[in-house]
């Protein structure tokens, strides 16, 4: 699942990190300013999972992904024939 972490680097993680048999996943990557008690780094989400998990995650996330497409040209259409 989802985990909130953060790195202790102003360069942003990579998205994707494979490890062996494991695979790391991060989004939502939300850059922190400096403060006086820290360095500027990142924050993300990130999902650790292995490669058989990582397989099912991206064909999970293909589909959604055209179901959303699908949804936004949908509601073009309704906003057409409404406005």
């Amino acid at each position: 699942m989802w985990v909130r972490s953060e790195n202790c680097e102003s360069v942003q993680p990579a998205a994707l990190e494979r490890s062996g048999n494991n695979i790391i996943v991060r989004r939502n990557f939300r850059r922190i300013e400096a403060t006086e008690e820290r360095a500027e780094h990142y924050e993300y989400e990130e999902w650790q999972m292995t490669k058989e998990q990582y397989e099912v995650y991206q064909e999970f996330d293909a589909q959604v992904s055209e179901q959303s497409d699908a949804l936004v040209e949908l509601a073009e259409l309704i906003s057409e024939v409404i406005g």
